[in-house]
């Protein structure tokens, strides 16, 4: 939950809005109830997973005390701070509140929204909360980061979609800029997790293929986030959002520095959350700019 990037997409959809649909009455109470749904399904897919961690015992071994940068207290099954019961419930609880607040917000819009948006929001709920628990997306190769781009993207897509009512060029590239990214954090976690996911069959890339093979593909994702930011800036973007994502860019860079060169991982991995905040600035301002 302390992972604030997830609700980045609903923001930027906003920012992505013409004039004339930011002045529908219906649009700001649509959007304020797909953050709810987005704030009550990242909750209920992260207590399922980590029920899913604490039964199997993966989080115990990722987080052993003394031997990982981690804070224990970011799992509270595994720190004791709930119990397993309280995590079921908390679980349950959210994922009807993402049902609730998902459909009204398309009531609000009295239902007129495209089958797409309908498709991203229940997808984008449904396999999310199947990370760990369920059908175990993570449990099938390419499924974890499969899944983490998709989702993410679809955090924007969805109310986007539902709310302007068709697709933009720059709608489709800043979504998956931001699921680009989320797995640009979540492959440098799983090289540091390789132990624990292996005891558990979870056949994230760094289990099932090995370091190089995971290098080349986090060389693939910068080189291709890279090539999307320089797009949408000359594209979609004024030409002076190329300045605005350059920080970003450059800690990607660092990234590949201290987790292939140097292999450390979390350090990486923490690089990776900041270069998303400011990629979301540097997309943000722009955008703002534009409106």
């Amino acid at each position: 939950m302390k992972v604030v990037q997830h609700y980045f997409g609903l923001f930027l959809a906003w920012l992505l809005l013409d004039r004339a649909t930011l002045e529908r009455p219906a649009t700001t109470y649509a959007m304020l109830l797909f953050l709810l749904g987005s704030a009550a399904i990242v909750a209920c897919a992260c207590a399922a997973d980590d029920i899913a961690g604490y039964r199997n015992g993966s989080d115990a071994v990722n987080y052993k005390e003394g031997e990982t940068l981690r804070d224990i207290r970011t799992k509270p099954l595994l720190s004791g701070s709930v119990t397993e019961q309280q995590a079921i419930r908390f679980a349950v609880g959210s994922g009807v509140v993402a049902a609730v607040a998902g459909a009204l917000a398309f009531w609000v819009l009295d239902w007129r929204a495209p089958v797409e948006a309908y498709v991203a929001y229940g997808a984008g709920f449904f396999f999310s909360v199947q990370y760990s628990a369920g059908i175990k997306v993570s449990y099938r190769l390419g499924g974890a980061e499969t899944l983490l781009c998709l989702s993410t993207a679809a955090g924007l897509l969805a109310p986007f979609l539902a709310v302007h009512g068709e697709w933009t060029r720059a709608s489709v590239v800043i979504s998956l800029l931001l699921g680009l990214w989320l797995v640009m954090v979540s492959s440098y976690s799983n090289m540091n997790d390789v132990e624990g996911d292996r005891s558990v069959g979870r056949k994230t890339l760094a289990v099932a293929t090995g370091p190089r093979t995971v290098v080349t593909v986090m060389v693939v994702l910068f080189a291709l986030s890279t090539a999307l930011l320089v797009w949408i800036s000359l594209s979609d973007l004024p030409r002076w959002a190329l300045i605005t994502v350059l920080p970003a860019i450059a800690l990607h860079a660092a990234q590949l520095h201290y987790g292939p060169r140097e292999k450390n991982w979390l350090k990486a991995r923490g690089l990776g959350l900041v270069a998303y905040n400011l990629g979301f600035v540097g997309l943000a301002v722009p955008l703002l700019w534009t409106n």
